[in-house]
This record gives structure tokens, C-alpha cells and sequence, in this order.
């Protein structure tokens, strides 16, 4: 479902602002956390996940938190950014918006049509049988 949404131009848009705000004001504040738990001065943070442990004291666990939130804020602002932008290209500069394409506007070109009487070059004329050669032989 994730995908979806970022692969819409609306959604990824949509999404970029949703993280742009989440780093700005969710992940703000001056309180350094480990999990739930509020740290202090002189406390480490010790996270397991998969088996492993890190641990890590105040100062590096309050530079991880800052870079966790400039790494959303660049983030939601990114794709906020590429999404506006896919909206302006289709709606303003491609100017044909959200319509649906015409017989013949789409892809692949037809092919330009011979006119009736003026046969193309290598081209077989349309409309008319072919006459074989008269040879003294029949056609086999």
C-alpha cells in the first residue's frame, strides 16, 4: 500500500509533507529519549533489536536523535519537493491536466496514409490487383 501511495505523484506529496511535519514537531524538543524513558546527563541507552545491543551514552544518543530528525525533515521535504513538482509538469506544462488521451494522440503514431491515386514509394498501391507479367510461361 506504501508503494502505491509514493509512486502517486498526489501521495508522495502528500507523504513528503506528512514526514516534513513529523521531523519538525514530532521528533522535536530538548529531551533526549532511549525508548520511552527520558535521559539525563551521565545515563547510556542500551537498544537490542535482532540479538545485537548498542549501547550509547547521552551525547551520542541526543546527536542520533538530531540526526534521525534532519534525516525526515530532508526526506518529507524531498518528496514533497519531486511531488509538486510531477503535479505542476503534468497539469501546467504538459497543459493537457488529467484528460484522457484522443484516438491518435497516444502512442504509437499512426503512420502517415498514402493518398488515393499517388502510390508511396515501397509501398504496394492499396485497392487495386496486382497484374503479373506476361512471360510466355504461366504463373506457377
Amino acid at each position: 500500500m506504501i508503494g502505491r501511495l509514493l509512486n502517486n505523484r498526489y501521495g508522495a506529496a502528500l507523504s513528503g509533507i506528512a514526514i516534513f511535519c513529523f521531523g519538525m514537531f514530532g521528533l522535536g524538543g530538548d529531551e533526549v529519549k532511549c525508548g520511552d524513558s527520558v535521559m539525563r546527563p551521565g545515563d547510556e541507552c542500551v537498544e537490542t533489536r535482532k540479538g545485537n545491543s548498542t549501547t550509547r551514552t547521552f551525547e551520542e544518543q541526543k546527536s542520533h536523535d538530531e540526526l534521525f530528525r534532519y534525516g525526515a525533515i530532508g526526506v518529507g521535504a524531498l518528496m514533497f519537493v519531486v511531488g509538486t513538482g510531477l503535479i505542476v509538469k503534468r497539469h501546467f506544462l504538459d497543459g493537457r491536466g488529467d484528460q484522457p488521451v484522443a484516438a491518435g494522440d497516444g502512442y504509437p503514431p499512426v503512420p502517415p496514409q498514402p493518398q488515393q491515386g499517388h502510390p508511396q514509394q515501397g509501398y504496394l498501391q492499396q485497392g487495386y490487383p496486382q497484374q503479373a507479367q506476361q512471360s510466355g510461361a504461366p504463373p506457377q
